[in-house]
């Protein structure tokens, strides 16, 4: 949907400079809110994303199977995967919150934008944390675990949005920025920055070898009651969209194009908690035995921390390094192409790339899709084909009916019982702009008639008769 020139500022989160397309001289947003998860970890055998909500109760893991304890008609079995492909596993929202852009001058676009936004993202999972490997791993034998990553967060923006449009010569173009204040509710992050040896022994011993983990997390919400506990900012930040389009107007309609190629750089900024915020490094190069013992049942967690210190350096508190961490925003480089084929008819184009800037970077996936469409200005249905980080395939569905859009990505998810690793879903309502100059547009109505239907790009063109 945010491909479409009517997406306004929706569009803006793609690429800013999209705005200065917009038909639309004004709008506002009232309310749009998504939903993306997909992993390769874990997935629901013969089951839709409906089916599963409505029998959520019943999921039943595949390790609970057995001759004396079949599976029941109407249960869902959790399966996981063999990891012969890499692991990995995102979850991305966003609501966004009122907002608007308008017109003025002609070519510049203002506007302002907010939402609050989560994400979850773990990349290049290690074969050997595979649920069937590590659920049976052999006694006595040494793995060598390849370095990871587990990252979530959750924040709120509020920002502002600019476009500007530069019409002169047959050449359009438009830059976009949307900087943003950022605030911080939650977050959290956990590295093992190399590899590090891991043997189970007999009984509940394991040893650890030559390890370099560093982790992270708010804790204001973590030995509170459920009455304490509440959406809270624990951090700020500041992160900026930015992209320039290009764009062969029509000479028959200046609202329209016969292609649009845009290039920006979204979601480029950090936040730093430092309100009741810890971080923590456990650095060692011996081998270092530990038992369950050493990690007895607790109600803080908080205390759970002090565990792992005392178990892998010998002192409570050694592993703390500062009361404040940063983390990066989900940065990506994007492309899109979009072609008019036909009045009303077009072919939008996507691809996206992750780009970590910042340490400790929440990860987006890596998209690819071609979206054919129809569009009209109070109508427009789109078909995208989507590939995620080269290996999930999806087909969707997305309209938009006056004020109204909604649609999926992964039509499938919905609609067929198959293998559910993943789905999303979006929705928004917005006012868009409409005018009641009737008498202009009857003058301009009348000046096009009177060139013979040409218009004023085609009148410049018309040269001087020279004797």
């Amino acid at each position: 949907m945010r491909l479409e020139r009517y997406a306004g500022i929706w569009g803006a989160t793609l690429n800013p400079s999209q705005t200065a397309f917009n038909p639309n001289n004004w709008e506002v947003n009232l309310v749009a809110a998504d939903l993306f998860f997909e992993n390769r970890y874990a997935y629901l055998r013969n089951t839709s994303l409906p089916n599963a909500l409505r029998n959520s109760g019943k999921i039943v893991s595949v390790t609970e199977i057995k001759p004396e304890r079949p599976l029941a008609a109407d249960e869902v079995l959790l399966d996981f995967f063999d990891a012969k492909r890499r692991m990995h596993a995102i979850v991305q929202g966003r609501v966004n919150g009122p907002g608007f852009s308008f017109r003025f001058g002609g070519n510049n676009v203002v506007g302002l934008v907010t939402s609050v936004r989560t994400g979850l993202s773990s990349y290049k999972i290690p074969e050997v944390l595979a649920y069937r490997t590590i659920s049976d791993l052999p006694r006595n034998q040494r793995f060598d675990i390849p370095s990871t990553s587990l990252r979530g967060m959750a924040w709120s923006e509020i920002g502002l949005h600019y476009s500007h449009k530069n019409t002169d010569g047959d050449l359009h173009t438009a830059l976009g920025v949307t900087p943003r204040l950022l605030l911080g509710a939650e977050g959290f992050f956990t590295e093992a920055e190399s590899n590090f040896d891991y043997t189970q022994r007999q009984g509940d011993t394991t040893a650890f070898g030559r390890a370099r983990w560093e982790y992270g997390l708010t804790t204001r919400n973590l030995t509170g009651t459920g009455d304490s506990v509440r959406y809270r900012t624990q951090g700020h930040g500041f992160g900026v969209d930015l992209g320039y389009s290009w764009a062969q107007p029509l000479d028959d309609d200046e609202d329209d194009y016969a292609w649009r190629l845009g290039v920006s750089l979204i979601d480029v900024g950090f936040i730093r908690y430092n309100n009741l915020a810890e971080r923590h490094r456990i650095e060692f190069d011996t081998v270092i035995t530990v038992t369950d013992a050493a990690f007895p049942a607790r109600s803080d967690p908080r205390e759970r921390i002090t565990d792992v210190s005392q178990a892998f350096l010998g002192d409570p508190a050694k592993s703390l390094q500062a009361r404040a961490f940063s983390m990066g925003l989900p940065t990506a480089l994007s492309v899109q192409f979009d072609v008019r084929v036909t009045q009303m008819m077009y072919v939008g184009a996507l691809w996206v790339q992750r780009i970590p800037v910042f340490s400790h970077s929440l990860q987006r996936p890596n998209t690819l899709a071609v979206v054919p469409r129809f569009e009209h200005r109070w109508v427009s249905v789109s078909f995208p084909v989507v590939l995620n980080d080269w290996q999930s395939l999806r087909l969707g569905l997305a309209a938009r009916f006056g004020f109204l859009a909604f649609g999926t990505d992964n039509l499938n998810s919905f609609f067929q019982k198959d293998r559910l690793t993943g789905s999303d879903v979006y929705i928004g309502l917005k006012i868009n702009g409409f005018s009641l100059h009737f008498k202009e547009k009857e003058k301009a109505y009348k000046g096009r008639k009177s060139s013979g239907g040409r218009s004023r790009q085609q009148l410049r063109k018309i040269k001087c008769y020279e004797f």
